[in-house]
């Protein structure tokens, strides 16, 4: 369950290309989370969308448009230039203002301020069209050193994975109130009411259970070709805690474990 999603534009001088943001997260915590680990999402989150909203500003720029032209004569999709925009942002934090933790949910306050023309030139005109090779499925944007790239794309695996947890919060509440009643945990996702065509969609392939609670999900989408399993865990007089792998590699700070 997720809560208010807020990023307000306070100001934006389009002749000067400099502009301000007031951001504002709040997340809400799913069973066995710390406030680190809530407040941590409410920042990434937090910061996804400011990133979001200086590319859309970047590309009403000139210097954008100039590149956009020059990909497509190279033959390169938009979506690279795109992406190469986007690691170069990678750097680019809001300025945290405020931070307020409740017990159940986190709110982040924050703002950022950024020269547009600035960031626009980040990103270098393509010289040439890289050279096909197998040897990398997901290589670098022209224009962006292999370091950050793999940087950037640990940041948005991490950000797509934890939309995944939107699901798996769900299923897990599910589960518990089966357990609750029953005193076992569901064999199948039909026992909690749930169809597997429900579960399905553009971050998830497939999803079904095993014994003892332990939920499997065939992520899809830029994350396609990766699992993820969640299981829970007796924690005595603090009930049920949930413990989870993945093969998706969130860089450091995980919140799954990582496994091949």
């Amino acid at each position: 369950m997720r809560f208010l999603m807020v990023g307000l534009l306070l100001g934006l001088s389009l002749p000067a290309f400099s502009m301000s943001l007031a951001l504002a997260k709040v997340e809400r915590a799913e069973d066995g989370e710390t406030e680190q680990q809530v407040c941590d999402r409410a920042l990434t989150k937090m910061t996804d969308e400011l990133h979001t909203s200086l590319l859309s500003v970047i590309s009403a720029t000139d210097t954008y448009q100039q590149r956009k032209l020059a990909y497509r004569d190279k033959g390169l999709e938009e979506s690279l230039l795109n992406d190469a925009y986007l690691s170069q942002l990678f750097a680019e934090k809001p300025d945290v203002q405020g931070k307020r933790w409740t017990g159940s949910r986190c709110s982040v306050r924050a703002r950022y301020e950024a020269d547009i023309d600035a960031l626009a030139l980040r990103v270098p005109m393509p010289e040439v069209v890289p050279a096909s090779s197998g040897e990398s499925r997901n290589p670098p944007p022209p224009g962006v050193d292999e370091k950050t790239w793999q940087l950037f794309s640990s940041s948005r695996d991490r950000a797509e994975l934890s939309q995944v947890f939107t699901t798996v919060a769900a299923l897990r509440i599910q589960m518990v109130e089966y357990y609750a009643m029953t005193g076992a945990w569901p064999e199948d996702l039909s026992s909690i009411g749930v169809a597997p065509e429900q579960v399905v969609g553009k971050r998830i392939r497939r999803a079904y259970m095993l014994q003892d609670g332990l939920l499997k999900l065939e992520l899809a989408g830029p994350l396609q070709g990766h699992s993820l399993s969640t299981w829970p865990t007796d924690a005595g007089v603090r009930g049920v805690e949930w413990q989870c792998t993945t093969t998706v590699d969130m860089g450091p700070n995980s919140f799954c474990e990582q496994v091949e």
